[in-house]
């Protein structure tokens, strides 16, 4: 619900100012009245009050009495709104004659002639509008690549502006578009609204706006508003064409890139409220995957006195596993196992997202896979269509009492080929052998 602040401060942004806007909140919530007597209520002169009210009346904004004395009364705040709407839609299409107008005057060439010159050019750009207005105009002009820089809040200004509708277009012909932010948990709804062909990465503490354009021409935000809901008037941000210093910036971009982490991880960290590190993460001795793996294995094979009850009535089952312990309290220990596994396989790929070339990144994934104990790995092609994986372990080489840790190893591989080429997995078969070994083998196929 809004609050009088908030509604000031929308009324400002629609073009009133402050004094006019406390005037139609007054109007609407109270009978006719004096200007005298609304002076008073909101601390004005008579004279001030007077005519603040007679540029409203003029606007449509209010209304008056023809008795005398002038009495004022006003609208709701929507037919306010509807009336500013109107009137700023009349105004649009006065300018759009003009200018066709002029387009095709053919005494004013200069109209239509372009500047052309290979100076470096700045130009300082006030008011968030007038500067999303500008951003909106290069990228509908975009031809390759489209830099945009959020920092924390810029998404709320963007997502309230046309540029959405100009990126929508620059997708739909080609353009690649890419993200920066330092995402938050205010804004990540936002994010999850975008169209799933703009990459998004996240920069924990990334706070620079601006927007960069097939490498031709930027915009950098050098001041904005604390608030970020504030209409930003006092918004200042400069516009560039310079190939030196654009060609600077587009090198530091690439940096800010490779150093940032996908939108996806980041948005697992916000939900999760903590970020393991990728299968090495210490507790103890020994990795996160290994002590997680021990843990859920303890009591398989011991003895104990202890009776497992469910609603006060003993579970009988001999040789309980942890699984079936947890199966039997109505955990579904395949789909938790499957959970971690991915997460884990997310957070492995993202560790290895500055690698660019599939051989070199799908090789690291088979070293730390066979460094960690979980068999050899063997790929079809790359990037894959179909992954082996021989001699594993997590079994046990019995499916019927390890088949959870089974289901994590698998899920591990399909978190990696999620996060790294955003497609899904499908187990073919898992054979393991009854051998001392004990070993696994499954095959697993990745979906187009």
């Amino acid at each position: 619900m809004l609050n009088s602040e908030n509604l000031i401060e929308k009324l400002v942004e629609a073009g009133l100012e402050e004094k006019q806007a406390l005037l139609l909140i007054d109007l609407a919530t109270q009978p006719p009245a004096k200007a005298s007597e609304i002076g008073k209520r909101l601390g004005l002169s008579r004279m001030d009050a007077y005519n603040s009210l007679k540029k409203l009346q003029e606007q449509g904004l209010i209304k008056a009495t023809l008795d005398k004395p002038i009495r004022f009364f006003g609208m709701t705040i929507n037919e306010v709104f509807q009336q500013i709407i109107r009137t700023k839609e009349m105004d649009l299409r006065r300018l759009n004659e003009n200018l066709e107008s002029l387009t095709q005057s053919n005494n004013l060439p200069i109209i239509s002639n372009a500047h052309n010159t290979d100076e470096d050019s700045f130009s300082v750009l006030k008011d968030r509008h007038a500067i999303l207005a500008t951003v909106e105009s290069m990228i509908a002009e975009s031809e390759k690549h489209v830099w945009l820089l959020l920092g924390r809040w810029g998404i709320l200004h963007l997502l309230r502006s046309g540029a959405m509708d100009a990126l929508t277009d620059s997708l739909n012909r080609g353009v690649e578009v890419k993200l920066v932010i330092c995402v938050d948990e205010k804004t990540i709804r936002f994010y999850d609204q975008l169209d799933d062909r703009i990459e998004i990465r996240h920069h924990p503490e990334f706070n620079l706006c601006g927007v960069f354009i097939d490498n031709e021409v930027g915009i950098q935000y050098v001041q904005t508003e604390d608030t970020p809901t504030g209409r930003g008037k006092d918004d200042t941000a400069i516009l560039m064409e310079s190939d030196m210093l654009l060609s600077a910036q587009s090198e530091l971009l690439r940096i800010q890139w490779n150093a940032a982490n996908s939108y996806s991880s980041a948005k697992a960290k916000m939900i999760d409220g903590m970020m393991t590190e990728p299968l090495k993460l210490t507790l103890g001795d020994g990795s996160f995957y290994e002590r997680f793996k021990e843990s859920m294995k303890m009591g398989i094979d011991q003895q104990t006195n202890a009776v497992l009850t469910k609603g006060g009535i003993p579970v009988v089952d001999e040789n309980i596993p942890q699984s079936n312990t947890l199966t039997a309290l109505g955990i579904n220990t395949n789909q938790l196992f499957q959970d971690v596994g991915i997460r884990i396989g997310q957070e492995l790929a993202v560790k290895l997202q500055h690698i660019d070339d599939d051989k070199i990144f799908w090789a690291n994934i088979k070293t730390e896979w066979e460094d960690l104990g979980m068999g050899q790995i063997g790929f079809d092609n790359l990037p894959p269509k179909m992954i082996t994986v021989n001699d594993g372990n997590a079994c046990d080489g019995r499916p019927q009492v390890g088949g959870m840790f089974c289901n994590m190893d698998e899920s591990v591989i399909a978190g990696i080929v999620k996060e790294r080429h955003g497609k899904s997995v499908n187990l073919n078969k898992r054979e393991c052998s009854t051998s001392e070994e004990m070993s696994c083998c499954y095959e697993i196929a990745i979906n187009d």
